[in-house]
Order: structure tokens, then sequence, then C-alpha cells
């Protein structure tokens, strides 16, 4: 009897501790919304001489499904990217602008649909040697934004209910390293493969122009 009991004892003590550990790792982690698009690729001129500044203005539309199941996110970004390209080097300065809606499923009260607005800048340089028609090189993007809006509002306070985990910041830091490639067909097209590793890790293929 002593040792039956002992042994409901252990089994007690285990059941407490595994219940623990289970309920504590089992919280879900959102992260900003930005983090689910790609690093918008490094601009490269086509023209051929020595220096060259130029402007462009872009956007990117992104459809995907959230974190979790019955999760979606759309997601609408713009920029105004500032390029200055050398037979060596490549600088561009990125503002952006984005804006959707994260629907959150699967939570009780907090389901819904939550908006999303942000707003941020990237700097990336790249050092480079050219063959021919043929570039390639490596290089740095670092950026600073900011994330709110409804979704930002959902992971405050679920975080602080202890209904989620991680963590909650309303600026967004980013780094990355990326080899480039390019190859100019003309003076007016150009292709190019990037691969960018860091916080967040994206890859994104071909520049076309």
């Amino acid at each position: 009897m002593v040792l039956i009991k002992e042994v409901k004892k252990i089994l007690r003590i285990v059941g407490v501790v595994l219940i623990a550990i289970f309920t504590s790792g089992c919280l879900r982690t959102y992260y900003h919304a930005i983090y689910s698009t790609a690093a918008s690729p490094m601009v490269f001129e086509t023209n051929d001489q020595d220096s060259l500044s130029s402007k462009y203005i872009g956007a990117d539309l992104l459809i995907s499904n959230g974190s979790y199941e019955d999760e979606s996110l759309y997601l609408i970004k713009g920029g105004y990217n500032k390029a200055y390209t050398t037979n060596y080097t490549n600088f561009n300065l990125k503002f952006f602008g984005y804006t959707g809606i994260y629907k959150v499923a699967g939570l009780y009260k907090y389901n819904g649909n939550k908006s999303i607005f942000g707003l941020g800048t990237d700097i990336d340089f790249n050092i480079n040697f050219k063959i021919n028609r043929f570039k390639m090189g490596v290089g740095i993007s670092t950026g600073v934004g900011a994330e709110f809006g409804g979704y930002y509002n959902f992971q405050k306070t679920a975080i602080a209910n202890g209904v989620i985990g991680g963590g909650n910041n309303l600026f967004i830091f980013t780094f990355s390293l990326f080899p480039v490639f390019a190859y100019q067909f003309s003076e007016s097209t150009l292709l190019s493969f990037q691969i960018n590793i860091g916080f967040p890790v994206s890859i994104e293929f071909g520049n076309f122009r």
C-alpha cells in the first residue's frame, strides 16, 4: 500500500510538471506584419555612365495565410527609392508605408479583422565588380520603422492578458546581408538576383526593369 501511494504521488508530480511545460510552451506568438513581406531588391542602373542618380516609386501587394489556421493577411506596401549607382558601388535610400488587414482566428474575443498601418525607411549599400554586362557583389541593408493600428493593439492587449506570448514593440529594426548578381541585357533591361539573410529572412527573385 505504501508503495502504491508513493507511485501515485510521483505520477501526480510528473503530471503537474508536464502540464506546466506544455501550457507554458503552447502560447501563440505574433510578429509585425511587415516581416511577412520580402525585402525590396536593390536597384541597379543600366546606364553605362560612371555614376547616375535616379528616383523610383513602387508598390507591392501581399495576400497570404496568417500565422495560424483560418487566419489571413492582406497588405499593400508603397515606397519611394532614391538610387545612386557607380561602377563599383550602389546606394539605395528607401522610404515606405503600408496598410492592410490581419484576420485573427481561434482566440475567442480577440477574433476578427485587425487594421495594420506602418511607416519606415531602409538604407542599402552594395560593393560590386563588373565583367562586361555582368555584375556581382555583396551588400548590407538596415532599416527602422513603426507599426501601429488594430493589429498592434491586439498584440499588446493579448500579451498583457497572457493569451499570447512574445514581445510587442512599436518600433521595428531590420538588418541583413546579401549577395547580389545582375546582368544587363540592354540599355533599358536588367535582371538581378538577390538573397537577403538577416532579420527578417527573405529571398527576392528577379528585378526586371
